[in-house]
Parts: structure tokens; sequence; C-alpha cells
């Protein structure tokens, strides 16, 4: 029989991840979502409005992927884009109603299958499979997205909100 620790993990990190992207996808599909949207959901209902460059930047994803993915949202009625009156480059994302109770659905998906995954293990070995996990995440260069820092110009409150982008004005693609 061979020793199962000379096998490459990396084999078994990719498998965990496809299996649990299958798992993922009817509930997320059930909430009229994929996978990549209900992280940017998530990261909204989180940190609450933010631009499309630091939401780009939390997710470690390309700005204009984030712009076209939340350009797609918005035509699905998940978010609204506002485009800031002195720059139309900035645009500022919130989530809708129909927004806010997907990423709740998400939100239960994540921890009903977490859960199914966890329930099994005592809290001792739970608590050291996180820091195992978050040690991987980090040393590959990741961060958790929803605890990103936002930028001084995210954090401006004195901008009153802009308004939304009216149907037959384009956003930016800047984001």
């Amino acid at each position: 029989m061979p020793n199962p620790s000379s096998k490459p993990l990396l084999h078994l990190f990719l498998h965990i991840g496809r299996l649990l992207e299958e798992r993922l996808r009817e509930p997320l599909a059930d909430a009229g979502v994929h996978h990549g949207q209900g992280r940017v959901l998530d990261a909204l209902l989180h940190r609450g409005p933010m631009t499309v460059g630091a939401l780009a930047g939390g997710l470690r994803i390309a700005q204009p992927t984030a712009t076209v993915m939340t350009q797609r949202m918005q035509s699905a009625g998940l978010l609204e884009r506002w485009v800031d009156a002195r720059d139309a480059r900035r645009v500022t994302l919130t989530l809708t109603p129909r927004g806010s109770a997907a990423a709740r659905a998400v939100r239960r998906a994540w921890q009903q299958i977490e859960g199914d995954l966890c329930d099994s293990l005592p809290v001792a070995e739970r608590m050291r499979m996180r820091l195992l996990l978050e040690g991987l995440r980090d040393g590959l260069g990741g961060a958790d997205p929803r605890f990103a820092t936002p930028s001084e110009e995210d954090r401006d409150e004195t901008r009153p909100p802009p308004p939304p982008i009216h149907p037959g004005r384009r956003s930016s693609t800047l984001g």
C-alpha cells in the first residue's frame, strides 16, 4: 500500500476545491448567483458600499473583471452602480434589496456546507485546521477580503452618496 504522505498535497487541495464548488453550485443557483458573485455580495454585505477598485483589490481580481461582473449583477438587479459626479471613472457599488437577500442566502449556503464538513470534528481540530488553512492562504499571498483596509478615498465620509446610474446613462468601465 502506498504511503499516503507521498501523494502530492496539491492534488488534494485542487480536488477539495472542485468538490466544494460542486457542493455550492446548487444552493447558489437557487439564490440566482454563481460562486464569484457570491463573494462580491458577501463583501458588500459585510463592508457596505465600496468602489469597484476597492472590491477588486479586496477580492484579488482584476478591476476589468470586477467591472464586467458588477455590470452583469446590476442587470440582474443584485446591485446598483453609482457614478461619482466629480469623477466618472469612480463607481461605487451598493446592494439592492434583492442583492441583500441573495447575499444572506449565500452566507447560509456557506455556513451549511461548512457545518456539514466540520460538525464531526472536535472544536480543537477545527481551530487547528483554520489556522493551518489561513497560514497556507497567507503564504500564497492571500488575505481575507472582508477585512481588507479600505482606501482613504473609500473612507471619505464627507462625500454625499452619488445618485444611481439612470437606465439611459452608462457607467464608466474603468470602475
